[in-house]
């Protein structure tokens, strides 16, 4: 089931703590989730909820990832059973060196009790009027105007690729999208990031970005599937095993 929409469904460039929480409205996307784990984002940003931020400036394009890697002695003996424990690796693993924009892997633990989560269904309808994938659309579309408006860019929202969010007292999403970096329709769909904040029914863009490099081209119609211009996964795997 897809997150319940506000009335007023406001987007502003700040954030303020003064609001209700999210928590029920990304609830009916948790499912089961068996294994705890905590991020950055659980202890930097949350901080946040508790204060007023009027200059949103301030905070635009400050990912709390920047700085933290991965140190395999955290995992240390966490698990008794070691299939299950590689899988809980892997998963703590891709969180942070994708600073939370990971694709889902059947290498992951299937259940999560807390963190980053992929969005289960993107098609699924949103309301009456939308898709979740549209809903969530609609977030980065605020990031790229923010992105364009800081950086005097031309970057052209095409639709999402696919979407992580990290629930709470407000839910942070991470979504990857599909835009052109030009006007020109020939232009080629290049993969892009945007992050955000969504509580009480309105959207604080945190960030946009290009993929981390080698840019990643999204391939022919690009019906939500993308043509990796270096073999990174590959890397990642050899890294971990």
């Amino acid at each position: 089931m897809a997150p319940n929409k506000s009335s007023d469904g406001e987007t502003k460039d700040g954030y303020s703590g003064e609001m209700e929480t999210s928590t029920d409205v990304a609830s009916s996307l948790l499912g089961k989730r068996k294994v705890e784990f905590s991020t950055p984002e659980d202890s930097s940003e949350s901080e946040g909820v508790e204060e007023d931020v009027e200059d949103s400036d301030s905070d635009w394009d400050k990912d709390s990832f920047d700085g933290v890697e991965y140190q395999p002695s955290d995992d240390d003996g966490e698990y008794s059973d070691e299939e299950f424990h590689q899988k809980c690796v892997c998963y703590r693993r891709a969180v942070i060196e994708t600073k939370g924009f990971f694709e889902e892997s059947d290498d992951f633990p299937a259940f999560l009790w807390s963190g980053i989560a992929p969005v289960p269904d993107l098609d699924e309808e949103f309301d009456e009027s939308m898709t979740t994938r549209e809903f969530i659309g609609n977030m980065a579309s605020v990031c790229v105007e923010k992105y364009n408006k800081r950086n005097d860019k031309n970057l052209k929202y095409e639709r999402v690729l696919r979407a992580n969010f990290n629930p709470g007292g407000r839910t942070t999403y991470y979504i990857t999208i599909a835009a052109r970096e030009s006007d020109s329709p020939s232009a080629p769909l290049v993969e892009y990031q945007a992050k955000v904040i969504w509580c009480a029914g309105e959207t604080y863009p945190i960030l946009c970005r290009p993929s981390p490099s080698p840019v990643k081209k999204v391939e022919g119609d690009g019906r939500y599937q993308l043509k990796e211009v270096d073999k990174v996964k590959e890397e990642i795997g050899r890294r971990i095993s």
